[in-house]
């Protein structure tokens, strides 16, 4: 008899566990939906905007100084403005961990896709005479979206070479673990306080150093690159040291097993050509 009556009262509690969340789930459901229509209508009145804007720059001689640098303020606002929306909107497509959107996977070699992301990175490290290094220590073949993982890789190079004095160093390695890829982007940047770790990928955050090293950016850079590791069966995670530099660490499964136990090394060094295997 108590058995049952435990057991009642245990299905009670689940029924009115659930009961209870469904409005919170449908709250939720309603604000993504609403998140995403409202970026993609967004989109339009700003590639409006952006165009007009463009089109009177070029033609300067018809504005004074002052004239003009209010256009250039407004150029620069909606240009925030569009890269909001964008990042809004892909994250109100993207699908939660648990379902992850397949259909646009292809086969991706790891080690053509970070020196090519960091040979097009290169003119930007440059500006701050940052050494920007990528080791690929495996050729690591996923399954994924290549876009997107362009766009995850990105995110964390661009933060690393936004967030590191001049003359610093930036470096990126791929190695392979078991079945798994293991991507680090490494940096002697300014760092991340031991309390504030557990926040630098939620939603618009951003760090009071943060804010006072980099003006403009728009705190959703490392929401995104989680979702799209998460998406893709992945994780990342991030250490750091004030002062010393942040290092973040993602991991995605392989499209299959090593050929070789032995690895073959890269070391990619913008400026030096051909490539040349250690």
């Amino acid at each position: 008899t108590n058995l049952v009556t435990l057991a009642g009262v245990t299905g009670g509690g689940i029924w009115l566990t659930k009961k209870a969340l469904e409005p919170v789930e449908q709250n939720f459901r309603e604000l993504k939906q609403f998140t995403g229509d409202a970026s993609h209508e967004l989109r339009t009145p700003l590639t409006a905007i952006k165009t007009s804007v463009d089109v009177m720059l070029k033609h300067s001689e018809r504005f004074e100084g002052k004239d003009y640098r209010k256009l250039e303020a407004i150029a620069r606002a909606t240009e925030q403005m569009t890269s909001i929306t964008e990042d809004l909107l892909f994250l109100a497509r993207t699908p939660g961990t648990s379902q992850p959107n397949q259909a646009e996977w292809q086969p991706l070699g790891l080690h053509y896709l970070l020196p090519d992301l960091c040979e097009w990175l290169e003119p930007l490290a440059e500006e701050k005479h940052l050494n920007l290094e990528c080791r690929c220590l495996a050729q690591a073949n996923v399954m994924g979206n290549a876009d997107q993982l362009t766009r995850l890789f990105r995110n964390l190079i661009e933060n690393a070479i936004y967030y590191t004095h001049e003359s610093g160093n930036i470096t990126l390695r791929l190695i392979q673990q078991n079945n798994w890829a293991t991507i680090t982007v490494e940096d002697t940047g300014i760092g991340i306080a031991a309390e504030n770790l557990g926040s630098v990928f939620n939603r618009f955050w951003r760090g009071d150093e943060a804010r006072s090293f980099r003006s403009g950016g728009t705190g959703l850079g490392l929401s995104i690159a989680q979702a799209i590791a998460q998406g893709h069966g992945g994780t990342i995670t991030v250490s750091s040291q004030v002062g010393v530099g942040t290092c973040f660490q993602v991991t995605l499964p392989l499209r299959q097993a090593p050929k070789s136990s032995r690895p073959s090394t890269w070391l990619f060094r913008f400026g030096q050509y051909p490539r040349q295997e250690l």
